[in-house]
């Protein structure tokens, strides 16, 4: 790669690797808004306008992100081949064009043939979520064995500041798009863009070095590599808190999209504008302070900061009306600040309690076991909890900040519960070697600020 566009020049890497990390970087750069489209307001609004139940509305809205459940099977092709460039690559393209038809489908199947079009775009987006199995379990078996761990947090929160940007960017532009063509037509336009890019991004790592992987001294059965993941305690203590969070942060997660399209009113551009731009500005200034952190004091204090203020923003949401709904650019302050953690720390944790021998297999069940109860689950309950609540909420006439409770706003309440019993009581047990606790790393930090405050200070004296 040409020198002014290469990155990561501070690092202590050879050259080889520092290039390949430009192309891990500026790939996802690509294809990052192509995700921002699937997992956003714009998906939320194509399935919207299909016109099907909330129930189907969070069975729609959870296909995207059900890889994981293929991520064991994925995993066991990756552990027995070892073909994980090939697997990542194939998987990578199958995930990102299976979309084209999903979107295409309401235009050329008659409105009177309303079944036939959902159950093609439910088998669609199951293709596009086995892609993503291999995809996903590829990726960070791959990382893993590439990113050195001592610059881990410096690399992946500049590459996440990075398609950060340009996910920000491009979310306004599809969402501009939208509002201007409007109907399936834009539907289709936007996202068979956003496509091109994000096939773009696979291609950039044709040419990124794959180690070779670490050979199991005995070929396990997909039985007994299960069995394995599961008996390591300390891994199985963090599978079993994420389940619980991502379980609490889904159950609602399709239905604040829904809350700003159906109750708030506002346009695609509104909402790009007020969530992913505001949040993403500030994911953009503090993600490095955190890779910071993390390479100082470890992931699992970050993780406890950040997903504590996560865990208070639903409660937030029962402020926003239809007749203003500014908080929500408020909310999104606090989003972009915490959730940048939480994704960093996640995916580090991940990584760094599975031992190097079938890694990819305790990902795989990770991600298997996430995606059930925090995704296929939780959207389902989301969605029936809509449909169930709605006459109650009626009935009982709360009036909150002078507005009737609604079933949005019950389970926005529930979702926060749900977060705050998984970040307070079933963090604390898992272990991470030399990390501190979260007083001990605030403390520190402030004393680290205190102290260069007091050097400028001698300095410009």
């Amino acid at each position: 790669m040409k020198g002014r566009f290469l990155l990561f020049k501070e690092l202590d890497i050879t050259q080889e690797l520092r290039e390949d990390l430009n192309r891990i970087a500026w790939g996802v750069s690509l294809g990052i808004v192509f995700f921002v489209c699937l997992n956003g307001a714009p998906f939320a609004g194509f399935v919207r306008a299909l016109g099907v139940s909330e129930l189907m509305y969070g069975i729609l809205m959870s296909l995207p992100v059900v890889s994981g459940v293929f991520q064991v099977l994925a995993a066991y092709v990756l552990e027995s081949t070892g073909a994980r460039k090939k697997l990542f690559l194939i998987g990578g393209m199958f995930q990102r064009l299976s979309i084209i038809p999903v979107v295409l489908l309401p235009l050329v199947i008659p409105e009177e043939l309303k079944g036939l079009t959902i159950s093609l775009i439910v088998f669609f987006l199951l293709v596009s979520a086995v892609g993503g199995a291999f995809n996903g379990v590829t990726f960070i078996s791959w990382m893993a064995a590439l990113v050195p761990l001592k610059i881990r947090g410096r690399f992946f929160s500049q590459r996440q500041m990075m398609f950060t940007f340009t996910g920000m960017v491009g979310g306004v532009l599809a969402s501009w798009a939208l509002d201007r063509i409007g109907g399936f037509v834009g539907f289709a336009v936007v996202f068979s863009i956003v496509t091109i890019f994000a096939v773009m991004d696979i291609l950039c790592f044709i040419r990124v070095y794959d180690p070779p992987m670490v050979k199991p001294q005995h070929q396990l059965s997909l039985k007994k590599m299960w069995s394995a993941a599961l008996r390591h305690s300390n891994f199985r203590r963090y599978l079993i808190f994420w389940a619980v969070w991502v379980f609490g942060v889904n159950i609602a997660g399709p239905f604040f999209s829904a809350y700003m399209i159906d109750y708030l009113k506002m346009s695609y551009l509104e909402i790009t504008i007020y969530t992913q731009v505001v949040s993403n500005i500030l994911t953009i200034l503090v993600i490095r302070k955190w890779g910071m952190l993390v390479d100082m004091f470890g992931n699992k204090p970050v993780l406890r900061v950040c997903g504590t203020g996560v865990s208070a923003l639903p409660f937030l949401w029962l402020l926003a009306t239809p007749e203003n709904y500014m908080i929500i650019p408020f909310i999104h302050v606090f989003t972009g600040i915490f959730w940048s953690g939480i994704d960093l720390t996640s995916n580090n944790l991940v990584m760094s309690l599975s031992p190097d021998e079938n890694r990819s297999f305790y990902v795989a069940s990770f991600s298997m076991v996430t995606s059930v109860v925090g995704s296929i689950v939780a959207y389902a309950l989301g969605g029936l909890f809509m449909e169930v609540t709605a006459e109650l909420a009626r009935n009982l006439n709360i009036v909150i900040f002078g507005h009737q409770l609604t079933n949005y706003h019950m389970l926005f309440i529930l979702s926060a519960v749900i977060r705050f019993i998984a970040i307070t009581f079933l963090v604390s047990p898992i272990h991470e070697d030399e990390s501190v606790e979260p007083k001990e790393m605030i403390r520190r930090s402030i004393h680290m600020i205190v102290d260069k405050r007091e050097k400028v200070q001698r300095v410009q004296g």
